[in-house]
């Protein structure tokens, strides 16, 4: 019995020994590794690149390169990736990015584009809009299916955002809407895809209430034959849906 507890603690203490000496020898590899790993390619993945297609990976790769001509064939422990990152997100169309390297010395970079919710025409050109009302320009390679939005587009675009954004994230409505018409007077006019009827939102308030107005209208008032005899639908007194055979406003 003493023999087997006195092998036991031998083959413990054996066991740590071991450890101590395998964990430092390695963290010394790991480090001597990373410190002689080379970066031999950029590979450029863009995450979202079903839902937009406003830059490509290509041109994110290259972009980096011209940058940063030096950059394949430098130890990856001397490259920024912070830096890098920031450079990247420099383009207008560009939300997020991440670099990291691989054990083999390919650098990754995976990036988010900003996702459109309307298109504005505006005096001032025309340009995309997302959830934060952060401006996208427009691209020749690639054309949001988003709402659009046009008329008297006001300076501060903050109730624009508001209403193309109850829109684009409900999926009855993104379905249904397809134009957003500013009048003078800063109403807000929206035109369906379906039916000839127009709807009077009115200014830009309880919006979220008048929606749901009009989906119970859509949904259990008013049938689908019927969208036809209408000219407008005018949501902008409380608590009333006034639906008229013409479009005087």
């Amino acid at each position: 019995m003493e023999v087997r507890e006195l092998m036991k603690r031998a083959l413990n203490i054996l066991k740590w020994v071991f450890l101590g000496i395998y964990f430092p020898l390695m963290l010394s590899f790991v480090s001597v590794s990373s410190r002689s790993t080379i970066c031999i390619d950029v590979n450029v993945v863009i995450r979202d690149s079903i839902e937009a297609g406003f830059v490509s990976a290509a041109d994110i790769r290259s972009s980096i390169l011209d940058k940063y001509p030096d950059l394949l064939g430098s130890p990856i422990n001397k490259i920024d990736f912070y830096k890098m990152e920031s450079f990247v997100n420099e383009h207008t169309a560009i939300k997020t990015t991440q670099v990291y390297n691989t054990a083999r010395g390919v650098l990754q970079v995976m990036v988010n584009q900003h996702q459109p919710i309307v298109r504005v025409f505006a005096p001032e050109g025309t340009y995309y809009l997302d959830l934060n009302g952060q401006r996208i320009p427009v691209s020749n390679r690639f054309t949001a299916r988003v709402l659009v939005a046009n008329g008297h587009i006001p300076a501060d675009k903050s109730d624009l955002v508001n209403v193309s954004r109850l829109i684009a994230t409900d999926p009855f409505w993104n379905a249904q809407m397809e134009q957003i018409y500013i009048r003078r007077n800063n109403e807000y006019i929206l035109v369906p895809r379906v039916g000839e009827h127009w709807i009077l939102l009115g200014q830009p308030e309880r919006v979220e209430q008048k929606l749901a107005k009009l989906k119970a209208l859509y949904k259990q008032g008013l049938d689908p034959l019927e969208w036809n005899e209408y000219q407008l639908i005018n949501l902008k007194y409380e608590n009333q849906v006034i639906c008229s055979r013409n479009r005087d406003l």
